[in-house]
C-alpha cells in the first residue's frame, strides 16, 4: 500500500471514530437520568430529586418503587403524594422525597408508558431532634411555585435575630419582607422562624438560599411552573334592537258611520217628499185641464 493510500485510510478511520463518538455523546446527552441529593437520609428527612435528559418532554412522572417508603413533593412545603407529575423546563425537572420508614428504596421517573430512569435512596433511623442551639436551617415553601404568583417561604433557624434570603440569579424573582423587596432581603427571625413572600418571575429551577449575612446556612432548589394561559374573552354579541312597530292610527269610523247613514236617510226622505209633492201638483194640474167648460 502506497503512502497516499495509507494517509487516505487513516483519515477515513479517524473521521469515522469522531462521528461515532459524536453520535454516542449526543445519545448520552439525551438519555434521561435521575439523581438524589443526598442519597442517604433519615426517616422524616427530605432529599432533592433531579431528572435530566428530558429534552422534548413537557412533563415527567415521579413514582415510588415502594409506596410505603415515603411521599413525593413538588415543593418542600407540600403534604406529599405517592405519585407526582412535574413540568419539564430546559430538559430538567425537580421533585422531593420525604422518607417515612427505614430501608433502601427506589424512586423512578416515567413518561406515562414506561420507566426511564431510577435512583436508590437509603433511609436510616429517625433523625435526632435538633436542639435550639444545634438546629439545622430548613427552608420550607408554602405551595407549588408559579410564575407571577406569590407564596410564603419559611426559614427555620436558631440563634439568629435576622435571616438573609437570596436567589441564584436576580431574574429568578423577588422577595418581600415588610417594606423591603428584591432578589435578596433581610427578614426578622422570631422563635427560630423567619417568613418572607416570594414571587417567581421565570419558570424552571430556582435556588433559594439562607445566610446570616456572611455564610450560606442552607439552600433549596425549587421548581417554578409557567403561568397559566389567560383565556381570551369571547366577543359579546350585541343584540340589534328590532324596529318598533309603527302604531296604526285608530280609526274613528265607528263613531262617524251612524251619522253618515242618518244623513243619507234624511236625504232620501227629503227627496221622496219633494217627489210626492211635485207629483200631486202635476196630477192636480192635469185634472183642471180635463174639466169641460159650460
Amino acid at each position: 500500500m502506497n503512502r497516499f493510500a495509507r494517509l487516505a485510510l487513516t483519515a477515513f478511520v479517524t473521521a469515522g471514530l469522531a462521528l461515532t463518538g459524536t453520535t454516542a455523546a449526543s445519545a448520552s446527552a439525551s438519555t434521561p437520568a435521575l439523581s438524589a441529593s443526598p442519597t442517604a437520609i433519615a426517616v422524616g428527612e427530605t432529599t432533592t430529586l433531579t431528572a435530566t435528559g428530558l429534552g422534548g418532554m413537557d412533563s415527567i412522572g415521579f413514582g415510588l418503587g415502594t409506596p410505603a417508603s415515603g411521599v413525593l413533593l413538588a415543593s418542600t412545603g407540600d403534604s406529599g403524594s405517592k405519585t407526582l407529575n412535574v413540568p419539564v423546563s430546559g430538559g430538567q425537572a425537580t421533585a422531593f422525597f420525604r422518607a417515612s420508614q427505614t430501608g433502601s428504596f427506589f424512586v423512578d421517573i416515567s413518561n406515562g408508558e414506561r420507566p426511564l430512569a431510577q435512583v436508590q435512596i437509603t433511609v436510616t433511623g429517625s433523625a435526632p431532634q435538633p436542639t435550639q442551639d444545634s438546629q439545622t436551617p430548613i427552608i420550607e415553601v408554602g405551595s407549588p411555585l408559579v410564575v407571577g404568583q406569590t407564596t410564603q417561604v419559611v426559614a427555620k433557624v436558631a440563634g439568629l435575630q435576622t435571616v438573609d434570603f437570596g436567589l441564584d440569579s436576580p431574574d429568578a424573582g423577588s422577595f418581600s419582607s415588610g417594606s423591603s423587596s428584591g432578589p435578596s432581603v433581610t427578614a426578622p427571625a422570631s422563635n427560630g422562624t423567619a417568613t418572607v413572600d416570594f414571587t417567581p418571575s421565570r419558570e424552571g429551577s430556582v435556588t433559594i438560599a439562607l445566610s446570616d449575612g456572611e455564610t450560606v446556612l442552607a439552600s433549596a432548589v425549587v421548581q417554578v411552573s409557567p403561568a397559566p394561559a389567560t383565556p381570551t374573552a369571547a366577543p359579546t354579541a350585541t343584540a340589534t334592537p328590532s324596529a318598533s312597530p309603527t302604531p296604526t292610527a285608530t280609526s274613528d269610523s265607528g263613531s262617524i258611520l251612524p251619522w253618515i247613514l242618518l244623513g243619507v236617510a234624511l236625504l232620501v226622505i227629503i227627496g221622496l217628499t219633494v217627489w210626492l209633492i211635485l207629483s200631486r201638483r202635476r196630477a192636480a194640474a192635469r185634472g183642471t185641464d180635463d174639466t169641460p167648460q159650460a
